[in-house]
């Protein structure tokens, strides 16, 4: 399972719901924390609302550990969920960066040199269009004071060699979420 962090208690019971049963582990807020990627104190206010609600059972262990009984609690083999149908009437095709057409990871090297020629060019290469364009306006007008320009253009150079960098680091995670090797 791969989640995002969250702060909404119906999303931590969402979550409490499927660690309950679908693991054997004995549920406390750090464990419901951990597991539903909130801080502690948002697991313990999910829990405690379940709790006054009658939901679920607060008990202490003999240590002093406070956990939490579900009734009637059984371990259920996990649903495969699809994912959900887009809701949009049309769907948007984003045209991939040049740096991915020809299905070859985005090079931080080649984005640097291209930028190293022409400001904003290795930000064109990894599919960021506009950071190009203000890059290569940020650059062109920093050479009106020579200084600012020659700094501005190294910083340039590094930033396109980050996106090329950030593309892979993406299009790597996109693939691993959706069963594809990297």
């Amino acid at each position: 399972m791969s989640y995002e962090r969250t702060e909404n208690p119906g999303v931590i019971e969402h979550r409490l719901l499927e660690l309950a049963y679908t693991t054997d582990a004995r549920i406390t807020a750090p464990v419901l924390a951990y597991y539903a990627m909130c801080s502690i104190e948002d697991a313990e206010k999910v829990l405690d609302n379940l709790v006054a609600k009658d939901r679920i059972s607060m008990e202490i262990a003999d240590d002093g550990t406070i956990f939490y009984e579900i009734p009637d609690r059984q371990k259920l083999t996990p649903r495969r969920e699809d994912p959900a149908p887009s809701r949009a009437l049309v769907r948007a095709s984003h045209p991939l960066p040049l740096a991915l057409r020809g299905g070859r990871p985005a090079s931080p090297g080649l984005a640097a040199l291209l930028s190293l020629f022409v400001p904003g060019a290795g930000q064109l290469y990894a599919g960021r269009p506009v950071a190009a364009l203000l890059w290569f306006l940020v650059v062109t007008a920093g050479y009106a004071l020579i200084l600012p320009g020659l700094v501005m253009h190294l910083f340039c150079i590094a930033s396109a060699a980050g996106s090329a960098h950030r593309l892979n680091s993406t299009v790597a995670q996109l693939q691993l979420h959706a069963g594809h090797p990297a």
